[in-house]
């Protein structure tokens, strides 16, 4: 008997095998067999076809008995592969972890990690939440799939309302796997879960070491792990009864994977859970638009929170017009607020100036001889990080340093411009001379021990004041955060991104939930140019679905986005001329789509990186429509150069 095997290798079509008569496998099973003098794990994709006589068929080595995948599961693949244009056989890889498989097939080794998981902490719920447990419980069936938009303002107790609900599905078997979009969120909420249900879930995440993945792989499997919390990966784990997916911060595009491949984290668990019969809740103070507008079809449940938990309040919204009350020379914080702002810390108060940019300053000249410091392999400036003393790429990593020799011999004498985080967190130093003050950004947070203790310093309150980049927006708790300050809250308005709105709206609604969950009279401060701008009056008004009515609106008239769909062809290579050639070649080859628009091709807005021009051209398409089922066999079809690199992102949301 023959049977065809899929191999996690770079195939959109699995390979012929004989089936020895000593081993028994079926549809799904993980198997060893040889190809191109090697032995690799692939799994039975299904019967094989007429084969001649002439063609020898190598055999199947050996069935792995610890594992398998469902038939849902591989339709799921397929269905996966073809949504986002990538090889069965690179789709594949995402389920296969080697060293798991390795160590599992050794019989003397067996160890898996047990989790007990079970509300001990009696929640108390109020009114709102009530009503939104018992349409959870209305809409969430076991073994049926539902979509649910648990739409909650910041301190809400929307994670209260999910607890109950994995509660639920745990009690009657059911696996349950909450997805995060950033490493950095685990460490606060494990605690919470630990708080309330006694021990902490299993995490899976990147920093996660090779030998707890083992292990956990391995409880997963055998059905002992029953909670997981992890990041995008973890929806490819093994699991056996997956009953629930709990999606938090929906909205945050770090769900979408940009490299290697492609693919929304998000709207892929949708897929899986429409396929497998598994019930969806998508959690967020400020969903996607898209999520949002399914909501008004009817794909999905709505369940709104409006009123924060317990008895706290949400914060007064002040604009700081810098057209009126500007900053001292050479500085970003207006003197307007100042006084106010000690008054809060004399209160025993936190505070956080927030800046969404890395670094000192975005650019570094020499006033002598216009020496500007660029990136050798990006078209962009270096970042000068005045803790560590580096200039450094934010796109490649390139490091530089300032020791320059000037036209005259002598040093170059350089200034600095541009403003990033470090640069603000030198001001509030100079302003707070006798305050604490901790620097919250991606180049100082990790998952250590330095980090918890700055989480534990600022939950005590002995810190005093904040300074942080985006980081710091996203899920984090603190509870004597009394005040927060936008220094630039203009600067995301900024550049070519059709969705720069609506992130810019849920970046600052999600800063502001960080600010009075359990202190009254909490403010935040929006630094601006144009006080006018109505993305940052509904803000200020609280009016979240003001602001969603309008961006559909406006999303509608310039039929962008849900009300049509975009795949983006990305050219690269060394070579610009060839890159510009290929993009030309490419845009007359696609096939043509009635009511589609094919754009471009255009450069990227940041031309170069790591050392490749890129090019890009985009297909707009109806809603309805399904292009990938041709564009996957003309993408089999092309023709490009060996040093031109052709990259396809389904749903892009990155635009530079």
């Amino acid at each position: 008997m023959t049977l065809d095997v899929l191999l996690p290798l770079k195939f959109d079509h699995p390979f012929t095998y004989n089936v020895p008569k000593d081993i028994n496998v079926k549809v799904g099973d993980f198997v060893l067999v040889p190809f191109q003098n090697k032995d690799i794990i692939g799994v039975v994709w299904g019967k094989s076809g007429s084969i001649k006589s002439s063609i020898k068929i190598k055999d199947i080595k050996k069935k792995f008995d610890f594992a398998s995948l469902s038939k849902e599961t591989l339709i799921f693949l397929e269905k996966f592969s073809r949504y986002n244009l990538v090889d069965l056989g690179i789709t594949l890889k995402l389920f296969i972890f080697k060293k798991a498989f390795k160590e599992l097939s050794n019989k003397k080794k067996q160890d898996a990690l047990i989790y007990e998981h079970k509300l001990k902490k009696n929640i108390k719920f109020d009114d709102s939440q009530k009503k939104a447990i018992k349409i959870l419980d209305n809409q969430l069936s076991f073994d049926k799939f539902s979509t649910v938009l648990l739409h909650g303002i910041t301190g809400s107790g929307k994670t209260l309302i999910y607890f109950q609900k994995i509660q639920d599905f745990l009690e009657k078997g059911y696996q349950v796997l909450v997805l995060l979009p950033e490493i950095a969120l685990t460490n606060q909420i494990k605690e919470r879960f630990k708080e309330y249900f006694g021990s902490y879930p299993a995490l899976w995440h990147s920093d996660i070491s090779e030998k707890n993945k083992r292990l956990i792989w391995r409880g997963i499997v055998s059905h002992k792990i029953n909670l997981v919390l992890g990041a995008r990966s973890s929806l490819f784990l093994p699991f056996k009864k997956l009953g629930l997916i709990i999606i938090d911060e929906e909205h945050d595009q770090s769900y979408k994977q940009e490299d290697q491949i492609i693919y929304n984290a998000r709207d892929m668990a949708v897929l899986m859970a429409s396929i497998k019969k598994i019930s969806v809740i998508l959690v967020s103070a400020t969903p996607s638009l898209e999520t949002y507008y399914n909501t008004i079809n009817k794909k999905f449940t709505y369940i709104s929170l409006d009123k924060r938990y317990g008895d706290a309040q949400l914060p007064e919204v002040k604009f700081v017009d810098l057209k009126k009350n500007p900053p001292l020379k050479s500085k970003f914080i207006s003197p307007y607020i100042i006084p106010e702002l000690k008054n809060i810390l004399d209160k025993g108060n936190q505070i956080l100036f927030f800046l969404n940019r890395r670094g000192y300053s975005t650019f570094v000249i020499c006033t002598k001889c216009g020496y500007r410091f660029n990136c050798p392999h990006c078209s962009v400036s270096l970042i000068y990080h005045k803790e560590t003393n580096k200039l450094i790429c934010h796109y490649c990593d390139h490091e530089g340093s300032l020791e320059r020799k000037c036209k005259d011999e002598s040093n170059c004498k350089f200034s600095f411009y541009g403003l990033g985080v470090e640069k603000i967190f030198e001001e509030v130093k100079e302003i707070f001379p006798n305050k604490r003050i901790e620097l919250f950004s991606s180049d100082f947070i990790h998952n250590d021990d330095v980090t918890k203790n700055i989480f534990e310093s600022i939950q005590d309150g002995k810190v005093n004041i904040i300074v942080g980049t985006q980081l710091i927006s996203k899920g984090f708790h603190f509870p004597k955060l009394n005040c927060i300050v936008i220094v630039n809250s203009d600067m995301s308005f900024l550049g070519n991104d059709i969705r720069s709105s609506e992130k810019t709206f849920q970046l600052m609604n999600q800063l502001s939930g960080r600010a009075g969950r359990e202190v009254k009279n909490s403010t935040v401060y929006l630094q601006t140019f144009e006080p006018e701008n109505q993305t940052l009056k509904s803000i200020s008004d609280k009016n979240i679905l003001a602001f969603y009515e309008n961006e559909i609106k406006f999303r509608e008239r310039s039929n962008l986005p849900p009300f049509t769909k975009l795949i983006a062809f990305i050219i690269s290579g060394k070579n610009r001329f060839d890159v510009d050639e290929c993009a030309r070649i490419l845009k007359n080859q696609i096939p043509k789509m009635k009511d589609a628009l094919l754009l471009g091709p255009v450069s990227a807005s940041i031309s170069l990186i790591k050392g490749k021009y890129r090019s890009r051209l985009l297909l707009k398409y109806p809603q309805e429509a399904f292009p990938q089922k041709f564009l996957k066999d003309w993408l089999k079809t092309i023709k490009i150069k060996k040093n031109i690199g052709l990259t396809v992102d389904v749903d892009p949301i990155n635009f530079k």
